[in-house]
Parts: C-alpha cells; structure tokens; sequence
C-alpha cells in the first residue's frame, strides 16, 4: 500500500544521549503505539536498548498481521528489544522520516539513528532471524540493557460474562461457557474478543462429541471417512479439518475446507466458508492465516 506523505521529520534534531558502556534494567515497556510527540522517548530509549519501529495501516492486512507477528517475537526477547508501532494512517511525517513509503516495512533505532530493516511482508523465520543480529549487532555498540515493563499499565478488568465464560471453561462446562459469551455477543455485537472465544467454545464442543481425545484410532477413522468422500460430501471434511486443526494441524485445515469451497457452492460452500473463517478467527494474525485469506479469496473468485 503506497502512502502520501509530507513534511518530514529530521531526526536529527532530537537529542541522542550518549551509550552506555554496560547494560543494565531501562524503565520502558516492551510494546507501544508509537505518535510523533512520542519519538523523543524512542530515540532516548534507543540508545541503551534497539527500539524496532513497525509501520502499520488499518488498510493493510498484511501491515496488521506483521504487527501480531512482531508482538509475538519482542515478547519473547523479554526487554531486549523494544517494539514501537506506528500508525502511518496518523502519522505519515514520522514514516517520511525512516524513508518509508510503503507498509508493511519496519526499522531500527540504535543510538538514535534509524535503519533500515525492510519493506513488504518476509517470511517469520527471516523476522526472528533479523531481530537476532539487531541484537548482536547493538551489544557490539553497548547497547544492551533489558526494559522493566513492571511499571506498565495493569492489565484491563475482565468483563463480567468474559468472566463468566473463562470460568466455566476452567470448570470444563462449554454449556455454560457457550452461554456466557453468546449473551456478551448479544449485549455488544462488536465484541471482537467474546466472538473469537464463543468461536473457541464452538469448535470444542464438536470436539468433545467426537470423543476423539486420546484415542488414535478414532482419530484416525475421522480422516479416513474424509479421504473416501467425495469433496462435495461436505460434512466429513468438516470434520476431519476440526479434527486437524485441533491437532495444530491449520495449514491441513485450510487447504481442506479451500479445497471444499473451490467444488461447491450454495450452503454447502457458505458453511466450509464460515468455518475457515472462525478458524482464522481462533488463531488470529499470522503468515499461514494470510496465505490461506489468499487462497480462500482465490477459491471464491
């Protein structure tokens, strides 16, 4: 997605505090929305722990899918890297500043100068590899403290029917969790997060009248019902992907119920079509949700 942008920000003109010569706990959190009023805390940071800056747009899927998959991977860098996110639909003038002029792209902050780190959508391995010489490559510089997030803010209180729906799947009662979070969904249609669980919720409760848990052979017999039916025979590949993705199968998942998609049509097609959609839902922004987006579109059209 290309963007049009004016009035750059030279980022020279904050001030770049020296290195430290030995790491050390830097008070920080390790994930924010960066702004532009926001970039001179970016750049102090940057010069005892690499800020990466993640350009993202609310137009691009693929910009919101590297944001999930960066979260992912700072998170597990536990402070040695520091993830700033910004908006280019708000602020287009910071993005000019990094010779930026597409999303999804990202850079880096070491001592306060920016580098370059790349533009368009590589693949997680790359992602986790890159962040790695980022580190290496900053220790080099003594750029190697470790952000304290203790002082972040608390995490938000749990609506009480989320409440509700997390206890009783504690408790092992879908019922009762089915209930709670279809009751959120009717007081807040637009309640993203209570859809994604009452979608968890659904595709456990088919699990469980399955009554596959631990039992190979039945597992087994799932897929080879599958396998011996006509792809327009659609409830047994339903099935067996609930059965594969259960398993963290999704990629099989996928290309199952596309494959449904792509030899049917009518309700047949809407229902492959809505369960791949709930299960793009459970599993949320990643590389192998994007490619079969793509293929299901493909599939469609």
């Amino acid at each position: 997605m290309s963007m049009s942008m004016g009035g750059a920000v030279d980022l020279s003109m904050f001030n770049t505090p020296e290195p430290q010569a030995a790491g050390g706990a830097v008070q920080g959190p390790w994930i924010y929305d960066l702004t532009d009023q926001g970039l001179q805390g970016a750049v102090t940071t940057s010069a005892k722990v690499p800020v990466v800056v993640v350009f993202h747009s609310s137009h691009s899927e693929n910009s919101q899918t590297l944001v999930a998959i960066f979260e992912r991977l700072i998170t597990a860098k536990a402070g040695r890297i520091q993830l700033a996110k910004l908006s280019v639909d708000e602020y287009a003038e910071v993005a000019q500043s990094f010779g930026v002029s597409a999303v999804p792209a990202a850079a880096a902050l070491l001592q306060g100068q920016p580098v370059p780190l790349f533009q368009g959508m590589p693949e997680e391995a790359q992602l986790a590899e890159t962040l790695d010489k980022l580190v290496e490559t900053a220790a080099q510089y003594g750029i190697n403290g470790v952000l304290d997030n203790s002082a972040a803010a608390p995490e938000p209180e749990v609506p009480p029917l989320h409440r509700e729906g997390r206890e009783a799947l504690e408790k092992g009662d879908l019922a009762a969790a089915h209930a709670a979070y279809t009751k959120a969904l009717a007081e807040n249609p637009g309640d993203d997060e209570a859809q994604t669980a009452l979608h968890q919720v659904e595709l456990l409760q088919r699990i469980e009248k399955l009554d596959i848990a631990g039992d190979v052979s039945r597992v087994e017999s799932v897929l080879r019902a599958a396998a011996e039916a006509p792809v327009s025979d659609v409830e047994p590949h339903l099935t067996a992907a609930d059965v594969e993705f259960s398993l963290n199968r999704p990629d099989a998942a996928f290309a199952r119920l596309i494959e449904v998609v792509r030899a049917t049509s009518g309700e047949d097609r809407d229902s492959a079509r809505e369960r791949l959609l709930a299960y793009f839902d459970i599993l949320g922004p990643s590389e192998v949700v994007t490619q079969a987006r793509k293929a299901l579109t493909n599939a469609l059209f």
